[in-house]
């Protein structure tokens, strides 16, 4: 059961008319808690023997609150994690190297184990630090650890704003109800009509690299860029509106990215959570920027190399991570201060840098191997050398010879219109209780066009795989 299906849909509005016919804040505290662990059984019937144990020990650590217990429950978090996801990596290394048959236990790992586990650390850290107080009540610390709207994509959520808001959720006013639904609805045509739309063209290429070369790879990389955003931010959106419906305010994961200026800008506004996660507990602890030059690079690229191999176990990510690493070290270093901006000359040229690093930062990303990463290089700009030509064979070579200007249309026009309207908005919350109420012709042209131009096999969720 996912956010695109009809069943969620009855799961969503039977668990909402329930939680809102005024019952008791307990009863409220139960009807979150079953509707998180049935929805964990629907995804995964044998994960929630996993989710137990390790919210029990959690729990427990939180609340006998020492150093050695913290430390304890952090490993142990820690130690599932990487032994689901890290350890066939490890052995598959090893193998290549020994040609030793490669095994794998995706099969067998949570859905959702990074989002949970850096939710579980960050609550023990945050309680050893006295940053928030550790949660007697265990259903309402299993549903902040399991809260079903994040518990495929996060976005990662800190105890000390989550478990209030849970506490005192606020009422369903016509005003929040409103904003929810846009933003659901919102969410479902970046993720159902752009980003699986998207996805069918880019696996086309990735999917059959070999036989291809020219500006399809450049195509597919960029396309890459714009479903990975749909795809995620979509997600970040149904959640959070799912979650406002509930009464509970979650802080945006995302605010338009891809019109950052720098490196750093655009880590400020892409999957926002997991950056300030990675600030916080992991680049902070080290020292930061609080040290002299070499220090702190050595700082950031640790923090960015963890960032990829959070993302998954794979070289790519690897050097994803350190691509990143190393374009916000260089900018630290051209660009110390504020004070010490550059000019518009450098800005621009700076901004292009960014633009670059993000998008060829998304070929290792999206890869699945560093071979297949260096042969689209390689590839990729086979036959420029007659621009037109180049230019139409990549086209023809993505789309097909018989695409028709229906099946364009239905996949550009939806793209353009989320693109252009959150360039609109990306210095504000288009959800804030300030904006004005949705007319009804807004949902009505949505559903609208969610029906005439979504995808037609819905496709995994991207980051459902982390």
């Amino acid at each position: 059961m996912d956010f695109f299906s009809f069943k969620f849909l009855a799961f969503l509005s039977l668990t909402l008319l329930l939680f809102h016919l005024k019952p008791t804040r307990g009863l409220r505290k139960w009807l979150l808690f079953a509707a998180s662990l049935l929805f964990y059984v629907f995804l995964s019937k044998w994960c929630v023997i996993y989710l137990a144990i390790t919210t029990v020990v959690v729990y427990l650590c939180a609340l006998k609150n020492t150093k050695a217990s913290c430390l304890l429950g952090i490993i142990l978090t820690l130690f599932s994690l990487v032994f689901f996801k890290y350890t066939p990596f490890l052995y598959n290394t090893f193998a290549n190297f020994t040609g030793m048959p490669s095994w794998s236990l995706k099969w067998l790992v949570p859905l959702g184990i990074s989002f949970y586990t850096f939710r579980l650390i960050s609550y023990l850290t945050d309680v050893r630090r006295g940053e928030t107080q550790a949660e007697s009540d265990p259903f309402y610390f299993f549903t902040y650890a399991a809260f079903f709207p994040l518990v495929i994509c996060g976005p990662i959520q800190r105890a000390g704003d989550f478990l209030p808001a849970l506490r005192e959720p606020n009422e369903l006013t016509p005003d929040r109800f409103d904003r929810g639904a846009r933003q659901i609805l919102w969410g479902l045509v970046k993720k159902a009509v752009v980003a699986d739309n998207l996805a069918v063209l880019v696996n086309s290429v990735f999917s059959g690299c070999e036989s291809k070369s020219g500006f399809v790879f450049v195509l597919a990389v960029f396309l890459y860029s714009l479903q990975i955003y749909c795809d995620f931010s979509g997600y970040s959106d149904m959640a959070i509106g799912v979650s406002r419906l509930f009464g509970i305010d979650l802080k945006a994961n995302f605010r338009v990215p891809y019109v950052s200026a720098t490196i750093k800008e655009f880590w400020s506004r892409w999957h926002i959570s997991l950056s300030l996660w990675f600030r916080d507990y992991v680049y902070f602890p080290m020292g930061g920027g609080r040290c002299g030059k070499l220090r702190r690079s050595f700082n950031i690229m640790v923090a960015f190399l963890l960032s990829g191999l959070w993302h998954g176990a794979n070289w790519t990510f690897i050097v994803w991570g350190a691509l990143h690493g190393a374009g916000l070290i260089i900018e630290k270093l051209l660009f110390p201060t504020k004070e010490e901006s550059p000019n518009k000359a450098a800005k621009f040229i700076w901004a292009a840098f960014t633009a670059f690093l993000v998008l060829f930062g998304w070929l290792f990303f999206r890869s699945e191997s560093i071979r297949q990463a260096v042969y689209i290089m390689q590839n990729a700009f086979v036959g420029s050398c007659s621009p037109l030509a180049y230019l139409r064979e990549g086209f023809l070579s993505l789309m097909g010879e018989e695409a028709g200007i229906i099946n364009i249309l239905r996949i550009s026009v939806p793209a353009v219109i989320v693109f252009v309207a959150e360039y609109f908005y990306r210095n504000r919350d288009p959800w804030t209780s300030s904006e004005r109420k949705a007319p009804v012709l807004f949902y009505i042209a949505t559903l609208i066009l969610i029906f005439l131009c979504k995808a037609g096999e819905p496709q995994e969720l991207i980051y459902g795989q982390f």
